[in-house]
This record gives structure tokens, C-alpha cells and sequence, in this order.
């Protein structure tokens, strides 16, 4: 009886403080997401308040960018997808492939519109690159024991800067050719973003356009 009571006295040292930490920073991780939220929020009714457009176009900006938790988000961009439902969602996708949209802009400077930088004319030839290079890259692997040996007879005669080309010319392509792929592959998220925000978003009518809508209709 009394080893199970050291046994469990021992236990109890052991595992009480962990739990005690466990709960701990579960409690802080509730209140650290609570204040998040409520932070969110504030930040929210201040990009929508009217007077918002009397700032300067900085405090925008970064009014923008602490909003949607991201660093390359313009008030702009920021403004243009807050018409639409789920908001976060579009900007979370939207700037994993900000880079290859081209913004329209109305005379105000809003943006109204995005589209394909890139053409089928790129791609293509991106696609092209991606093979040259990738097929060269890949010479010293199904050409194995013929790398091998030409690498043993140049070393041989001690024609070292040779072999340094070689070996560098493989790799200039395999880096070549993975280049030409991610940008094939940035081309087709951005055609996918496109597809699916045009078709799938839902733009939400402003209170402007309800009340207009209204007064027609009593009209």
C-alpha cells in the first residue's frame, strides 16, 4: 500500500504540472483568439465606415493589409473583393497568384476587374523551355554509365573545367526547366482563380443599391 502511494505521489508530480501547462495554454490560445476576433471586427467597421475615404491612401493600405493579415493586399484589392461573400476566402487565393493578374481600374483608380498577364503564346513556349531543359537535365541519369565514363576521361586527363561545364550545364537545365513548370503551373492557378471567381463568387448588393432598388419600387 504504501509503494502505491509513492508510486502515485511521484505520478502526481509528474503529470499535474503538465496538465496544469496544458490548460494554461489552452485558456490563453480561447482568450488570444477572442481578442483576434473582436480586433477583427473593429478593424472591419473601420474599413467600412464613409469616412474611411478622407485618409490618406498609406493608412488604406494598411488599414487593408491588417484586415485580411496580409502584407501585399492594397486598399483597392482589399475594397474590390469586399463586395463579394466570403471575402477572405477570394484574398487567401488571390494572393497566391497576384503576380500574374493584370488590375483594371476605373477613373477613380478602384479596381473593377482582373486579368491574365500572361498569354497562350507564353505558356506555350514555357511549356516548350520546360521540356528542352528538363530532357538535357536529365541526359546524365538514362545516359548513366556514358556520363560516367566521358566524367572518368576527362578527369583523367585532368581536364577538370570541363567537367565543371558538363556538370554545371545539367543543372543550369534541370533549374531551367523546373522554372518553366512553376510558371506553367502559375499560369493554370491563376486561369483556375478566374474560373472560379467569376463563376462561383457572390456579389453582395450595397445598402446604396437596396435603398435605390426600394425607392423604385415604391416608385
Amino acid at each position: 500500500m504504501e509503494t502505491l502511494l509513492k508510486i502515485g505521489g511521484v505520478l502526481a508530480v509528474l503529470v499535474v504540472p503538465i496538465i496544469l501547462s496544458f490548460l494554461n495554454n489552452r485558456l490563453a490560445h480561447l482568450k488570444h483568439t477572442q481578442e483576434s476576433k473582436a480586433e477583427a471586427l473593429k478593424l472591419a467597421d473601420e474599413f467600412e465606415a464613409k469616412e474611411l475615404e478622407k485618409r490618406s491612401t498609406l493608412y488604406k493600405d494598411r488599414l487593408a493589409k491588417s484586415l485580411f493579415n496580409n502584407d501585399a493586399l492594397t486598399y483597392s484589392e482589399a475594397k474590390f473583393f469586399s463586395n463579394y461573400e466570403n471575402a477572405d476566402l477570394w484574398v487567401r487565393e488571390y494572393v497566391k497568384i497576384r503576380g500574374m493578374l493584370k488590375r483594371e481600374r476605373d477613373d477613380d483608380g478602384a479596381v473593377t476587374e482582373f486579368k491574365h498577364k500572361s498569354n497562350w503564346i507564353k505558356v506555350t513556349f514555357a511549356l516548350i523551355g520546360y521540356v528542352i531543359f528538363a530532357f538535357i537535365g536529365l541526359t546524365p541519369f538514362y545516359k548513366f554509365y556514358k556520363y560516367v565514363d566521358l566524367v572518368i576521361n576527362y578527369y583523367e586527363k585532368g581536364m577538370f573545367l570541363s567537367i565543371f561545364i558538363i556538370v554545371a550545364l545539367h543543372v543550369i537545365c534541370l533549374v531551367a526547366g523546373f522554372l518553366c513548370l512553376k510558371y506553367v503551373e502559375k499560369c493554370a492557378d491563376c486561369g483556375i482563380f478566374l474560373h472560379d471567381f467569376y463563376k462561383v463568387a457572390f456579389k453582395v448588393r450595397g445598402t446604396e443599391e437596396k435603398n435605390e432598388s426600394e425607392i423604385d419600387a415604391a416608385a
